[in-house]
């Protein structure tokens, strides 16, 4: 998934809600996965269980930590993207337990990614001390990308605190570091356009955020393709922006475009295509469209029925390769 682009979205969906109305605050999706879509649940499932009965070998045969670490970050990610929090905490502080006395840069990363996993369960104050703690190692060891890339990070946890200026801040300082450089990968250009934009659309400059995610909608057409996953959170994106400053035209199109082409990758059930079909419905009973927010409704109501009580609840140890029945 590109990095951060989903949790743009929900973060935006959480603290710019319609009409002065709260949003929900639900679980994001995370940044971890191919250009082009996502896994279905079948898939997600099964790289999550390959993962176990390779991390159940490497433990027994008492490996050396590196081989580990990786398997635990990426067991870290893919119970992430299932919406798997507990057992995604659980990996990742071990990952992060084994990374003390190792490479800094990827200790800094897997805080980083706790950190955000820490987010997602509503554990604020836990998840900013994280990511304060990645921010001096990364500024520690000189890495401005990194610490950039924090910044960034930094700055989605300050939105969804509500916490406006101090996104604004963060968002900026990323911005300026990462998003015109050329070696930068597209993935976190996109990104910081996206959480300035949403930064500054909610202390009242709309159109300035606007500007930004048309521009990181164009990117991510460019970098990933017209008919890519990045491009349908983009155009939801803009819709919803557009939404909040009064242009309802242009919010329904690119609303309902993006809704879309996010059902192809995500409509099994995940809890970002379950938000933005909530919003959507939303935003057509304020149009007067009922039938179709009642249709929209529907949509989200069968998502939800498919989610897996297991996503929610458990731990690493929990699971085995009883997930690939």
């Amino acid at each position: 998934m590109i990095r951060r682009l989903i949790v743009v979205l929900i973060v935006g969906l959480a603290t710019c809600p319609a009409n002065a109305q709260q949003a929900e605050m639900s679980p994001q999706l995370s940044r971890h996965e191919t250009q082009r879509g996502f896994p279905d649940k079948a898939e997600l499932l099964r790289r999550i269980g390959l993962n176990e009965i390779a991390i159940q070998r490497l433990e027994a045969a008492h490996a050396d930590s590196t081989g580990r670490v990786e398997v635990y970050l990426q067991l870290g990610r893919l119970y992430e993207d299932a919406g798997m929090y507990l057992k995604s905490e659980d990996a990742l502080q071990r990952a992060v337990s084994l990374l003390e006395t190792g490479p800094q840069d990827r200790l800094a990363e897997a805080i980083g990614q706790l950190a955000g996993v820490h987010d997602l369960m509503g554990k604020l104050r836990e998840a900013e001390r994280e990511q304060l703690e990645a921010l001096r190692i990364s500024a520690r060891i000189g890495n401005p990308l990194g610490t950039a890339r924090i910044w960034n990070d930094l700055a989605d946890l300050y939105l969804k605190q509500r916490r406006y200026k101090m996104a604004a801040k963060y968002a900026q300082r990323a911005m300026d570091v990462l998003g015109n450089r050329s070696e930068v990968a597209p993935q976190d250009r996109i990104a910081v356009r996206q959480t300035l934009g949403f930064a500054l659309c909610r202390i009242r400059q709309c159109a300035n955020a606007i500007r930004l995610l048309q521009d990181a909608l164009e990117l991510a057409k460019r970098h990933f393709g017209d008919d890519s996953l990045a491009v349908g959170a983009g155009y939801y994106l803009l819709g919803f922006a557009s939404w909040q400053n009064g242009n309802r035209s242009d919010a329904a199109e690119w609303m309902q475009r993006g809704t879309m082409r996010m059902k192809v990758d995500l409509g099994w059930g995940q809890a970002i295509y379950v938000n933005a079909m909530r919003q959507y419905a939303r935003f057509l009973l304020e149009q007067g469209q009922f039938d179709a927010s009642m249709a929209a409704e529907s949509e989200v109501k069968q998502a939800e029925a498919v989610v897996d009580a297991r996503s929610i609840t458990g731990r690493t140890g929990e699971v085995g390769a009883a997930v690939l029945r």
